[in-house]
Parts: structure tokens; C-alpha cells; sequence
């Protein structure tokens, strides 16, 4: 009896301490409407600086914040307008924008997106000596590109003007006698755009000394061991022939090679054919020729001279056939070379090695020596590549006047590859002009 009693007490009390969690329940199962509402927002923006504005409704006495300083908020009525200052930086960036009532607030995103920015011009400038202005145009959404001289020391020999969508380089005129070279950067925050100027005519090239040089093959042997033994230089110096050509002239043999120059490239053309010396000797008269290979073709002459003393000295060739190669043959394989059919390009920069500049050329094919190799069908009988051609050395050959006839002697150097130096910096003697040309050469290997 006693233990049905204590059931029915169990059962009284819990009945009681659930109608108290109804009457409490009823008030904390119930959820306060905010009274700010949002109707709608335009809170995203790109990089330039803008505005944008927020739409609500609220009870009055409303406020407004936002957690970073290039954004702002200006409440009027139930409107927020929203301005955001320039994005200069790559990145995105992001604040809170806060409407607050009474106890009731909303947070909205304010997001603008990082700048943009791109140099869209050329990146090598080639311009006479006169004051010229550049045109160095880019395109940009919130970014505060900046232009100025790479090297201080150039600073005197350009200004600048932002026009908003391109800079305007104004060059000063170039009196130094010279070639000069500058080079500009564009930059925006981490990204860097590097424009090079050079400035200069034909005569700039004129009166100063000067350097052809190369590794001459012709002074291989078995015993090199480096390549500075294969180095070659010809010193001389530019005779302004005409408006559009120069004569090197070299120091110790008179030698005299006509190049033509293009103003617009500051390139130099290099023709074989010509006659560039002439001398008479107690040996005799001589006079020399230029002449233009491939090397992979110069290679290939060894490889066929080499099997041909292979086979003369095993008896497979009698004498008679061996002299008649040497002295009928190579010639008029050489003479296929020393033809105004083949030309050399070289497009002229200034280059600068440490404290030292010098203007330099590096020699290769112009682009108009294909249709005269392919020609060559007699050459390709004997395994060389006419179909293609890359002019790369250069060679002056030796010919003698014997009994009245021109005979081939053979070639003075082979020069690979053929560089044209003219030291700019204030050398002291020209044997400080010659190390630094054997240290630009020595930069291509």
C-alpha cells in the first residue's frame, strides 16, 4: 500500500514541474523579429573608387558603421550610400558594414576587387640622336603604375608624363658621340616592366676602334685545350662610306670590309664576294675575298677531307686523284661561299659587363641565303644540308696571281661566331679595349 502511494506521489510531482516548463516555455521558444530589414544591397566593387548603397527598413533611429577606414557609410532616410576609395593593391579586399537599431542590428560584406594593371607597349626602343618622344602605353583598373630610369646615372637624359593611360618618355638629345642605352621600368606594386632605349646613328660608329671578333677554326688542333687558343680579334676602325655604309678598316693589314647600316635597326649587313685587300709581296700579288659559311657545312668539308686522306693514305686514291682533289676540287667548293648571293645580320646593342659598355653585334644569317644553297644541287650529291642554312662564319679568303690567273690559296681565318665590339666606356689603352672584348665573346659560350 505504502509503495502504490509513493507511485501516485512520484506521478503528482512530475505532472506539476511539467505544467511550470509550459509556462516558462512560452516565453523563451519565442523569436524577436529583427526591425532591421535589408531590401536590397550593391556592395561589390572593382579596384576604381565608387559607390554604391544599401536599401532598408527600420524603425527610426537607425546608425550606420564600418570597420575599415577606405570604405564610409553616409545614412540618409532608409537609404546607406557607400563609398570606397582606390584599390592600388593586387589584392581583394573586404569590410563590414553595420546597421544597428536599438538591440536589433544586420552586418553586410562590403568586397572590392584587387587592381589591374598591364604594360601593352614595346619593349625595345631604337631612336636616333635627336629629342624624341616615347609613346609607352598600358591599360589599368585601379592601379597606380610608376615609371622611372633602372640606373640614376641616366636620370639626366629622360622625363616623364603620365598621361593615364600611357607615359610619355621625353629623350633628351644624345651628344656624347656615342651610343647610348637606358633602360626604363614601368612598375606597378611587385610586377616590373623593363623598357630599353638606345640612341645612336652611323656616325657614332665612325673614328673609333673596333673589333671583329670570333673563334678562328683554323686554329684548332688536336693539342687545344681551351677555346681562348681559338681567339681571334681584328682591330680597325669605321670610314663612313655613305649615309647607309661603312668601311672597317683594319689597323694592322689595311684590310677595307664594306658594311651596310640600317637606321632603323641599328643592324649591320655583312656581304661575302668582296674584295677587301690587295697586296704585292717578294712572294708575289694577292688579294683577298670574303666569304660566309654555315658551320654545320664547314663541318661537313672536314668530314669529306678527312675521309679523303683516309683513302689516299690506304691506296685507294692514287696521287694523281688526291692533287687533283686539293687543287681543283676544295677551290671550287670554296668558291661556292665567297659569293654576293650570302650575307651576315647583326642587330647592334649595348651590352654592359660590370662597370664596362660596349656597343655589340653578334653575326647570323640575314634570311636571304636560302634560295641560293638550295641551288646548290652538286653540294647536296655530296651530303651537305641545302636545304637549310644559318650564316655563322665568316672568312676572308687568300687568292694569287700566278702567270695571270687567280689561284686559291686557302682561307686567312674561320671565324665562329662572328662578333662586331666597339668599346663605350672611357678605357684608359687599348689593351683594356681588347680584354673587355675577349670578355663580352667569352659570355657566349
Amino acid at each position: 500500500m505504502k509503495k502504490i502511494f509513493n507511485i501516485c506521489l512520484l506521478f503528482a510531482v512530475t505532472a506539476g514541474f511539467v505544467a511550470c516548463s509550459d509556462d516558462n516555455g512560452a516565453g523563451s521558444s519565442y523569436v524577436q523579429e529583427n526591425t532591421v530589414k535589408i531590401v536590397k544591397s550593391n556592395l561589390v566593387f572593382n579596384a576604381l573608387a565608387q559607390k554604391g548603397s544599401v536599401v532598408f527598413t527600420a524603425p527610426k533611429g537607425t546608425s550606420v558603421s564600418v570597420s575599415d577606414p577606405w570604405a564610409t557609410a553616409q545614412l540618409k532616410d532608409d537609404s546607406v550610400l557607400v563609398s570606397v576609395t582606390n584599390n592600388p593593391a593586387l589584392d581583394s579586399r573586404s569590410a563590414i558594414l553595420t546597421l544597428k537599431n536599438g538591440e536589433d542590428s544586420v552586418s553586410l560584406s562590403i568586397v572590392q576587387s584587387g587592381s589591374v594593371f598591364k604594360y601593352t607597349g614595346k619593349k625595345n626602343f631604337l631612336i636616333n640622336n635627336n629629342e624624341t618622344t616615347l609613346s609607352l602605353p598600358y591599360t589599368k583598373l585601379g592601379s597606380e603604375p610608376t615609371i622611372s630610369v633602372a640606373d640614376k646615372a641616366d636620370s639626366a637624359a629622360v622625363r616623364f608624363e603620365d598621361k593615364d593611360s600611357a607615359f610619355l618618355a621625353h629623350v633628351g638629345a644624345n651628344t656624347s658621340g656615342s651610343f647610348r642605352s637606358f633602360s626604363l621600368v614601368v612598375s606597378n606594386q611587385d610586377r616590373h616592366d623593363t623598357i630599353t632605349v638606345t640612341q645612336g646613328s652611323i656616325d657614332n660608329l665612325v673614328g673609333k676602334t673596333s673589333y671583329l671578333m670570333g673563334y678562328d677554326y683554323l686554329k684548332l688542333k688536336s693539342t687545344t685545350v681551351s677555346t681562348e687558343e681559338l681567339q681571334t680579334e681584328i682591330s680597325g676602325k669605321f670610314e663612313k662610306t655613305s649615309e647607309s655604309t661603312l668601311t672597317f678598316v683594319a689597323n694592322q693589314t689595311g684590310t677595307r670590309i664594306l658594311f651596310d647600316f640600317n637606321e632603323k635597326d641599328f643592324s649591320l649587313k655583312l656581304s661575302a664576294g668582296q674584295i677587301v685587300h690587295r697586296e704585292r709581296t717578294a712572294e708575289g700579288s694577292f688579294l683577298y675575298r670574303t666569304a660566309i659559311w654555315d658551320q654545320i657545312h664547314y663541318m661537313k668539308y672536314q668530314d669529306l677531307l678527312k675521309q679523303v686522306n683516309q683513302a689516299h693514305d690506304a691506296k685507294k686514291l692514287t696521287d694523281e686523284q688526291y692533287n687533283n682533289f686539293k687543287t681543283n676540287f676544295i677551290p671550287g667548293l670554296f668558291s661556292f661561299y665567297d659569293t654576293d648571293k650570302l650575307s651576315m645580320l647583326a642587330s647592334l646593342n649595348v651590352s654592359t659587363q660590370g662597370q664596362e659598355k660596349a656597343l655589340v653585334g653578334l653575326f647570323g644569317d640575314s634570311g636571304t641565303n636560302a634560295s641560293y644553297i638550295s641551288s646548290l644541287t652538286k653540294l647536296g650529291e655530296l651530303g651537305f644540308p641545302i636545304d637549310k642554312f644559318t650564316a655563322n662564319l665568316f672568312s676572308i679568303y687568300e687568292y694569287k696571281f700566278v702567270n695571270g690567273k687567280v689561284q686559291f690559296v686557302g682561307p686567312s681565318f674561320m671565324l665562329y661566331p662572328l662578333m662586331i665590339i666597339q668599346p663605350l666606356s672611357e678605357t684608359t689603352n687599348a689593351k683594356e679595349s681588347g680584354l673587355l672584348a675577349k670578355k663580352l665573346l667569352n659570355g657566349l659560350r
